[in-house]
């Protein structure tokens, strides 16, 4: 039996042990829990029927780590518990814990599957400053972070210590205990055993028409010719990430409406940002103000039209012109509509109150504290963010090719109309597969080729317009920050106008583009 494990990182007195008696407490009453620390403060480990707990000088693992780790492992193998709660030692740098507990023979023992990183916000930037790598270490290796803090407000600003180091950590505060729980408590295998049995059924169905072998070879063929534009598009939008200032992009933004679209667009055009890359940038220029219509403008248009866009679209169609022209046209059209609509009827309310804490909010602002080496601490974090979000967008990549290929292989007789779909309702079944599959938009003119021979021209622009626009992962994305009435509304009114923007293209003949 494997026992998960959460490490609870951070300062000598800065609420690791009041965190983990909490979630003993109200949490986990009913669960068998070991709780192993190496580090005690002034407040004492909560006891109950279920608890247990080691302890470990900071001694024994200066002198003998490997020994700790044998005898806990040891331990645990003899006697497991539902969950494992690690206090480490908040003056001990994590790459100790790592060599430590990632070892192979711990593997049947423990998985380390969540690390906290616990803080009180008063002091947080001065005690980051003072312990240097230790501190960096723990905070690189976080999945999240828990802040003590009087003041919500003051909260946010110093949580921007934490981002500069990890900018994908969420950050939580104790007054929001409701969402610290759901984080903490979020398992996704039941989204994953339900992809796991949809493959299943899908690579059955293939297998018992003979079709594999060229499920295999198509499916191949379009992985390897999608996986260097996502790798060029995550290389770029992570340097634009951690090199350019955060005031840089927010300050060029003209203040007049006709100029601050014209802007975007050159913006959107200049910047090499997907799509993920485009949300946090959107909500760091809603907070200082720049035009609304500008911002969604920019959000919208900047990973249609970008270089690294306009270059797989290039190479995904042979070099044919005619429809990268047609993509860019129609992103800016649909772009520009949509941000006028919140011209004629701005929103009253955009930003949450209070929204939890994320990483992607402070786009551009990762100066790393008290580093000797700035210019290599930079290119690793920039080397870590990319890596970060390519495993992160990739899954969506692996999935959309996967539905595309099946798509061609299950339907081989569909005409180009669509199998007798009227041509906007394979407008409009391509714009929301679009919105399902969450394709990074460096990379989806590779899957949209793929389809080319199942879908007319018209349809592959609706997804390739409204796609990079609006998905599931951008929606998620901004639950996080904005009102869901504003969300609603962004969905919806883009929806609308991409719809009848490139229907009438596809009614009209679609420019006379064949591919």
């Amino acid at each position: 039996m494997v026992v998960p494990a959460w490490v609870i990182t951070g300062f000598l007195d800065s609420g690791k042990t009041t965190l983990i008696n909490r979630l003993i407490q109200e949490e986990l009453s009913e669960q068998e829990v070991l709780v192993i620390q190496f580090e005690r403060g002034d407040t004492p480990l909560a006891e109950g029927e279920g608890v247990r707990s080691l302890y470990y000088s900071k001694a024994e693992i200066e002198e003998s780590p490997f020994f700790v780790a044998d005898s806990i492992c040891e331990e645990i193998l003899a006697d497991p518990a539902d969950l494992i709660l690690i206090e480490w030692n908040g003056m001990e740098h994590f790459h100790k814990f790592e060599e430590m507990f990632l070892q192979f023979h711990m593997k049947p023992a423990m998985n380390v599957e969540k690390v906290v990183y616990v803080g009180e916000e008063k002091e947080l930037k001065h005690r980051i400053t003072d312990s240097g790598l230790i501190s960096m270490s723990q905070i690189s290796a976080s999945d999240m972070a828990y802040l003590r803090t009087e003041d919500e407000k003051k909260a946010e600003q110093s949580a921007q210590a934490l981002f500069r180091i990890n900018p994908d950590i969420r950050v939580f505060t104790e007054g929001k205990w409701d969402r610290i729980k759901k984080y903490m408590f979020r398992y996704k295998v039941k989204s994953q055993m339900l992809l796991l049995l949809a493959a299943a059924v899908a690579i059955s169905y293939l297998v018992a028409n003979s079709f594999l072998g060229s499920f295999v070879t198509l499916f191949l063929g379009v992985f390897l010719q999608a996986v260097p534009f996502l790798v060029i598009g995550v290389l770029l939008s992570s340097a634009i990430q951690v090199y350019v200032p955060a005031d840089w992009i927010r300050s060029k933004f003209p203040k007049n409406v006709v100029l601050g679209q014209f802007f975007a667009i050159a913006a959107g055009f200049c910047l090499p940002v997907c799509d993920c890359a485009s949300v946090p940038v959107f909500k760091g220029l809603v907070k200082k103000g720049v035009p609304l219509s500008a911002a969604v403008t920019f959000m919208l248009v900047s990973p249609v039209i970008n270089p690294v866009v306009i270059l797989s679209t290039w190479y995904a169609f042979n070099g044919n012109i005619k429809i990268i022209a047609a993509r860019c046209g129609l992103g800016i059209l649909c772009a520009v509509l949509t941000g006028l609509t919140y011209l004629v009827s701005p929103s009253s309310k955009i930003l949450l109150a209070d929204p939890s804490i994320q990483g992607g909010e402070t786009y551009g602002d990762y100066e790393i504290p008290a580093s000797d080496e700035t210019k290599a601490s930079r290119f690793f974090l920039m080397m870590r963010h990319a890596q970060n979000e390519f495993f992160t967008v990739g899954k969506y990549l692996l999935t959309g090719i996967f539905v595309s290929t099946v798509l061609q292989e299950v339907w081989p007789g569909m005409t180009r109309s669509g199998a007798g779909i009227p041509i906007l309702g394979s407008v409009a079944f391509m714009m929301a597969m679009a919105f399902i599959l969450s394709l990074c938009s460096s990379s989806d003119a590779v899957v949209a080729r793929t389809m080319a021979g199942v879908f007319p021209t018209g349809a592959l622009m609706g997804f390739l317009v409204f796609g990079p626009m609006i998905d599931l992962k951008n929606g998620a994305m901004l639950l996080g920050g904005f009102e869901k009435k504003f969300i609603v509304r962004l969905f919806v009114t883009t929806f609308l106008i991409c719809f009848g923007v490139v229907g009438m293209f596809a009614l009209l003949g679609s420019g006379g583009i064949r591919i």
